[in-house]
């Protein structure tokens, strides 16, 4: 599977290339922030002990998901009934 992360600029969850580079920007994915310039400039601003540190964590928690195989979609579950009341009963409206 593929990394997920959240960034520090905007709070959006974002999925990065595979390569970790976005090829139309030619610029790195970072696990920090997302393609934004805005975004960008916000990690950059997070003095460096910290945005290492920010990053290791990212990069500790994606790690988990990487490892698993993608799951077989589930079989298309049965249609529940509609109601459990018979069909004579009588309701409030009547």
């Amino acid at each position: 599977m593929r990394p997920v992360f959240v960034c520090v600029g905007c709070g959006c969850t974002y999925l990065p290339p595979k390569a970790m580079r976005y090829p139309e920007l030619g610029t790195e994915a970072s696990p920090l922030h997302c393609g934004e310039s805005a975004c960008r400039r916000h990690a950059e601003g997070i003095p460096g002990p910290l945005q290492a540190l920010m990053v290791k964590q990212a990069w500790a928690r994606a790690e988990r998901w990487m490892e698993r195989e993608l799951s077989p979609l589930p079989e298309r579950a049965r249609r529940r009934a509609r109601s459990g009341r018979p069909g004579g009963a009588r309701s409030k409206l009547r």
